[in-house]
This record gives structure tokens, sequence and C-alpha cells, in this order.
């Protein structure tokens, strides 16, 4: 849907001209459809309810490292 665009164009330059991109670069017009597309294939992250579920350890200490 043309309304669900999560990123406008403006916006995209701004924050590749603050990442110290040149936005002159012909490349930026073609690398903004894609980022388009990766912003609107994750929305449907923010569907999954994680309010009850801990996040797993992902790092355990060695008892050694004491």
């Amino acid at each position: 849907m043309p309304g669900d665009n999560p990123l406008n164009r403006d916006a995209f330059l701004y924050l590749a001209a603050q990442a110290g991109l040149d936005t002159a670069s012909p490349h930026l017009a073609e690398l903004y459809p894609y980022v388009v597309s990766v912003l609107s294939s994750v929305r449907a992250l923010d569907d999954i309810d994680v309010g009850t579920n801990e996040p797993d350890l992902a790092f355990i200490p060695s008892p050694e490292a004491n």
C-alpha cells in the first residue's frame, strides 16, 4: 500500500548523510527501494507479543572466570 512506506526518501537521504554517505551517489537511488522493502518485511515483527517471555541468556560466564 502506498501509505505504508516506513521511510520517505527525504528521511532516507538525511540518514545517509548522517552516516557519511554521498547523497548525490546514484547508488543511493538503488539502495532506497531495498531499504524500504527490508523495513516493510520486518514490520511484521511488531505484531509478535514478547511481553511475557524472558530473553534467553546468551552468555554464561565460565566458573573459572571469577
